[in-house]
């Protein structure tokens, strides 16, 4: 069986084959978790990868988070990351991130930095920088059409390789994959699996050029969250889309937004096994 992946934020640095020997192993101890059992053969993945197409937008930095934290950030853009960030925390949260000492993203935007702290007060430490990071990129995917135009080449040029049983999308590569079914009708698939994905956020919906699309290329859309992952604050999917089927929440420890930890996760590899095998070998 062949399954397609697609990557999240902050890949600018490693390339394809990098990623691919990441999600590999994790996929098949997910699908092994899932069997009971070793497989009896291993699925071809492919991986699509994007990141250098971002490379030019985010700036090189040895600190986790820190490139999301551009202290010169457009109005407009600023205007726009606000909002989307205040939806993850609440008022009484916000509050205690004010009073505390300021230990954190002092380089941000005043308005900025205290939801960020917020954030990390929440969800732990770095979840700030984290989240705007995915926010930033998403939203340029979104309104950068040439962008958008670079990214959706690489996914179709990896599911037009060949039949492709199954596309997982990790963070925005979960918004990647839904803009490729939106655009691509006439593939059919038996999964699609959504894992850390920031669908269900506000700022993400009210951008995209057809968010009340349900996919019906894919016999089945599960979706996969840590509740301790920030990108996934918004919920289930399902609210959003009632064909999703939400998988219970799992806990992926101290990373989790981790892509390994999601395929790694017994979740992840039933529902593919599951999707797979209705279809045959």
């Amino acid at each position: 069986m062949t399954l397609a992946g697609i990557h999240g934020v902050g890949q600018q640095q490693l390339g394809r084959h990098q990623l691919q020997a990441q999600w590999g192993p994790a996929l098949l101890d997910g699908l092994e978790r899932a069997r009971g059992r070793l497989l009896e053969t291993e699925p071809d993945l492919r991986l699509a990868y994007y990141g250098d197409v971002f490379a030019s937008f985010t700036p090189v930095s040895g600190r986790k988070g820190a490139a999301a934290l551009d202290p010169d950030l457009a109005e407009e853009e600023l205007a726009a990351l606000i909002p989307a960030v205040l939806e993850a925390v609440s008022e009484a949260e916000l509050e205690a991130a004010e009073r505390a000492p300021v230990k954190a993203y002092t380089r941000a935007p005043r308005p900025l930095q205290i939801a960020l702290r917020a954030l990390d007060r929440r969800y732990g430490q770095h979840a700030g920088g984290l989240y705007i990071g995915n926010l930033r990129q998403v939203r340029r995917y979104l309104q950068d059409a040439e962008l958008k135009a670079a990214v959706d080449a690489r996914v179709r040029e990896i599911m037009g390789r060949g039949e492709v049983r199954a596309l997982i999308g990790h963070s925005l590569g979960s918004v990647v994959g839904f803009e490729y079914l939106r655009q691509n009708p006439e593939t059919e698939l038996s999964a699609f699996l959504t894992l850390g994905s920031p669908l269900g956020l506000r700022m993400v919906r009210h951008l995209m050029p057809d968010p009340h699309h349900q996919p019906r290329n894919a016999a089945v859309w599960a979706n996969l969250r840590d509740p301790r992952d920030p990108v996934t604050c918004a919920g289930d999917l399902s609210a959003f889309w009632p064909g999703v089927r939400d998988l219970p929440p799992v806990d992926n420890g101290g990373d989790a937004h981790s892509a390994a930890r999601y395929l790694s996760k017994r979740e992840a590899g039933q529902v593919l096994i599951e999707s797979l095998e209705t279809v045959g070998p």
